[in-house]
């Protein structure tokens, strides 16, 4: 009896010793559970794993946002170029042209050897009310010309009672200079503040310098025009400008002796 109470306990005993030996198993069993979940979030922070591929698509959202963005702005910046986005025919200033087609004008003839154009002669400001006068008439007709209602520049001079005062004796003294046949008048017409082509080419002109400089600048490509700006014995020019709403400018200058 004594050996089998002994069997009995001894029993109990490697019962609970194998039952404690499954508990202590378990735990570690459940520690040794976690370390792919620290190795996770370690390959997360070394851009790795499932958590590298999550950051990566973040940063590449934010870098492709304004990738869209400057396209339409590059777009926009090409096509405005060209344009250099109007300005209104409002602020320009026809007198400030007329200023500086006067100041042109002046280098132009110092650069030929002849002497510059007077100011301040009454006979100037008739001069400028004549041209200013055509200039007004060219923009109602839209067109650079020297007749217009059958009245020519000979018309203008006679009829202003420019024709005698402003007649002069040519370099050589061979003859005598007359407002006849256009001889002693320019006219021409550009573009303020608007793109327009001209000869295949876009053009802009943002101030009233440029606007002048653009008018001078053709009249000494045609050869006739510079021929007659640049006569030795004209001491007087008249400028007049008129500038439209649209932009368009029309330009005259008459001389004189």
């Amino acid at each position: 009896m004594v050996k089998k109470g002994l069997l009995a306990v001894a029993a109990v005993v490697l019962l609970v010793v194998l039952g404690t030996g499954v508990l202590i198993g378990a735990q570690f069993a459940g520690g040794t559970a976690d370390t792919p979940t620290q190795t996770a979030d370690s390959q997360s922070d070394d851009g790795g794993g499932d958590g590298g591929s999550s950051t990566a698509t973040a940063t590449a959202g934010t870098s492709t946002t304004p990738a869209p963005t400057a396209e339409p702005n590059e777009a926009v910046g090409e096509t405005a170029t060209p344009q250099q986005e109007s300005i209104p025919a409002r602020e320009f200033n026809e007198q400030n042209v007329s200023k500086y087609v006067r100041q042109f004008l002046n280098e132009e003839r110092e650069a030929a050897g002849v002497s510059p154009f007077e100011s301040g002669l009454r006979t100037e400001e008739d001069l400028n009310e004549m041209a200013k006068n055509h200039s007004k008439q060219m923009a109602i007709e839209g067109n650079a010309i020297h007749k217009i209602d059958s009245v020519s520049s000979k018309d203008r001079y006679e009829n202003t009672g420019l024709y005698d005062r402003c007649t002069f004796d040519s370099a050589e003294g061979e003859y005598i200079e007359q407002p006849d046949r256009n001889r002693f008048e320019a006219v021409e017409k550009t573009v303020a503040g608007q793109t327009y082509e001209e000869n295949g080419e876009e053009l802009f002109h943002a101030t009233d310098k440029e606007v002048a400089r653009k008018i001078v600048d053709d009249w000494m490509a045609w050869p006739d025009y510079r021929e007659r700006l640049t006569l030795p014995n004209a001491n007087l020019v008249g400028i007049g400008v008129e500038i439209t709403d649209t932009g368009n400018v029309y330009v005259t200058a008459n001389i004189c002796g």
